[in-house]
């Protein structure tokens, strides 16, 4: 970040000067009336050691003093202080001018009060820099040129003076202190603001990276409940669930060496989750070398059978495709049953959402009994999603754990 604590990437400046004069800004306010109550103070006491004469003047300036303190707490609380840092630099000099002609105008009473013009500059200067080192906030370079200016003018007017070499050494060595731990103390808090900045940084990443992984693993309307503290369990009346699985993968585990196979697998599921994306599926687990998805259920909306039987078709089709190019000719069998289903988080390691019911198993039986490169569904899928799908006639088969059941088979030429 270097001298001027500024980050490279002027992006990632904007977002932190903004940030940090934003979370300041409450106190930057109350900064401000403190400023503001000082001036009061010393407007109810000054009558005690202060001819009326003087008085007149010095309330008039505190007045405008005060009256400059409440625009600056105003404009403090809108956007365009959090945009325009030079606005600190602009409410500073007019403050500066403001102190100047106060500071002149009590010059008179210096056999009252036993304090020069100049050594009222001296306690001013110094309130004035520990000040402004607060007050500018994110703003090292507006603040150091506002400071510096400052302190040339005062350097300038005391050389000019016609008093002895000493003192003026005296007063601007005492003026520089003031300036030096202002510079130190403004600088020093930027800095550290900007470490937590960065440190916010890496952990919204880190955080996002985190939710991105949770997000992968769950969907994102659960992955919020679980982060609740929310138990999840979800019953649904009306979910299409797929069931897809690869034809002779023993055989193919045979004759592909280990590092092919999965290479082959990885394939599979990839395209199946370009599938399952393209049709708003819900990809529930891979089992194996089997992808089981629904639609219709905590992820996928309102997404029906017709959708269901819109996956299982074109994912058949990219993988013939795949197939052509690979030289390895992977089949599916695709089932797809539609009833009610109960859906949760249960265990509180590698969470999944997952489903459970009849009607999974009954998906389960279908899927076997399809044909290669084939999609078989039950009567409910079958009537649910309301035709424009060619379906060979209705079968009855005896599916293991299930018993009597009607199945239709999708014409696939057809799709």
């Amino acid at each position: 970040m270097g001298l001027f604590n500024r980050f490279a990437d002027a992006a990632i400046e904007n977002r932190y000067v903004i940030g940090e004069r934003e979370a300041r800004r409450t106190a930057t306010r109350t900064l401000i009336i403190i400023a503001i109550g000082v001036f009061v103070a010393f407007t109810i006491f000054n009558p005690m050691f202060f001819p009326s004469a003087v008085l007149i003047i010095y309330n008039s300036l505190s007045a405008v003093m005060i009256l400059t303190l409440v625009i600056a707490y105003y404009v403090v609380g809108t956007r365009y202080y959090l945009e325009w840092a030079w606005l600190d630099f602009l409410i500073f000099v007019l403050m500066s001018i403001a102190v100047v002609i106060l500071m002149a105008s009590l010059a008179q009473t210096e056999d009252t009060t036993g304090t020069s013009f100049l050594g009222m500059a001296v306690i001013n200067l110094g309130i004035a820099f520990v000040y402004a080192s607060i007050a500018f906030v994110a703003n090292v370079r507006w603040f150091l040129a506002w400071a510096v200016s400052v302190m040339l003018i005062y350097v300038s007017y005391v050389a000019l003076v016609d008093i002895p070499v000493f003192p003026k050494i005296y007063m601007i060595a005492n003026v520089s202190i003031f300036l030096t731990f202002a510079l130190f103390v403004n600088w020093d808090i930027d800095r550290r603001a900007r470490d937590v900045f960065v440190a916010n940084q890496a952990l919204d990443a880190e955080r996002q990276k985190t939710e991105q992984l949770l997000y992968n693993v769950l969907p994102q309307t659960v992955a919020k409940r679980l982060r609740a503290g929310e138990a999840v369990a979800d019953s649904f009346a009306d979910v299409s669930v797929i069931f897809v699985d690869i034809v002779g993968f023993s055989r193919l585990a045979k004759i592909l060496s280990p590092g092919h196979l999965v290479e082959q697998l990885n394939n599979f599921f990839s395209v199946a989750d370009e599938c399952a994306d393209r049709y708003g599926i819900e990809k529930v687990k891979t089992i194996g070398d089997a992808y089981l998805a629904v639609s219709g259920g905590t992820a996928s909306g309102d997404q029906g059978a017709r959708a269901a039987i819109n996956f299982g078709r074109e994912l058949i089709g990219a993988m013939q495709a795949r197939a052509e190019e690979s030289g390895v000719d992977i089949k599916l069998r695709i089932g797809i049953h539609t009833g009610p289903v109960v859906g949760g988080v249960v265990g509180s390691n590698r969470l999944a959402y997952d489903y459970w019911g009849d009607t999974m198993n009954i998906a389960s039986r279908i899927e076997g009994a399809a044909d290669a490169n084939g999609i078989a569904v039950s009567s409910a899928t079958f009537f649910e999603c309301g035709g424009g799908f060619d379906f060979d006639g209705p079968e009855n088969l005896m599916l293991k754990g299930v018993g009597d059941t009607e199945i239709y088979r999708l014409k696939m030429q057809d799709g």
